[in-house]
C-alpha cells in the first residue's frame, strides 16, 4: 500500500474540512449574536455574577468578541489555528467552571455542547484551514535555513497533515 495520498483524496478531505469549518463558524457567530442580541448582555452578566467568577463584564464581552469575530475569521479560514485554540480553551474553561457539576447532558445544563465545540477547536488547531482558507494563501510554505520547509500547510497530494 502506497503512503502517498492522491490529489483527489486530499481535495475531498479539504472539501469536508471546509464544510465542517463553515458550520463551526456559523455556530460561533450565531452563539455570539444570541448572547448579544437575543439573551442580552444583562442576562449574561447576571448569570456570570451568580457564579462568582471575577470580572463578568470582561468575560461576557470577551466571549461575544471571540465567538463573533472568531467565527467570521474561521469562515474565511484566516488565523484558523489561533481562533481554534482560543475557542477550545474557552469551552474547556466553560466546562470546568460552569458546567461540570451538571454532568454531561445539555438538557440538565451539562457540558456536551461545550465538549463538542472544544473538540472542533482541537481538530482545527491540528489541521488548520487546509487549502480552502486564506491561511494557505497568506502563510505559504517557505524554505528554512536548514533546507527544510515551514509546514504551516501541507502541499496538495501530500501525506503530511
Amino acid at each position: 500500500m502506497s503512503k502517498t495520498r492522491s490529489a483527489a483524496g486530499t481535495a475531498a478531505q479539504a472539501t469536508l474540512l471546509l464544510i465542517v469549518r463553515l458550520v463551526f463558524a456559523a455556530i460561533l457567530v450565531a452563539r455570539a449574536w444570541s448572547r448579544w442580541q437575543i439573551e442580552g448582555i444583562d442576562v449574561q452578566l447576571e448569570r456570570l455574577a451568580q457564579t462568582g467568577l471575577p470580572a463578568p463584564e470582561v468575560i461576557v464581552w470577551g466571549t461575544i468578541a471571540l465567538e463573533g469575530i472568531g467565527g467570521v475569521l474561521l469562515a474565511f479560514g484566516l488565523l484558523t489555528r489561533i481562533v481554534a485554540a482560543l475557542v477550545a480553551t474557552e469551552n474547556i474553561l466553560i466546562i470546568v467552571f460552569l458546567r461540570w457539576a451538571a454532568g454531561p447532558y445539555i438538557n440538565d445544563g451539562g457540558f456536551e455542547y461545550n465538549a463538542a465545540l472544544a473538540c472542533l477547536g482541537i481538530v482545527f488547531l491540528a489541521v488548520g484551514s487546509s487549502y480552502t482558507g486564506l491561511d494557505s494563501l497568506i502563510f505559504r510554505r517557505t524554505k528554512t535555513s536548514d533546507g527544510g520547509e515551514d509546514l504551516y500547510q501541507p502541499k496538495l497530494g501530500s501525506t503530511q497533515y
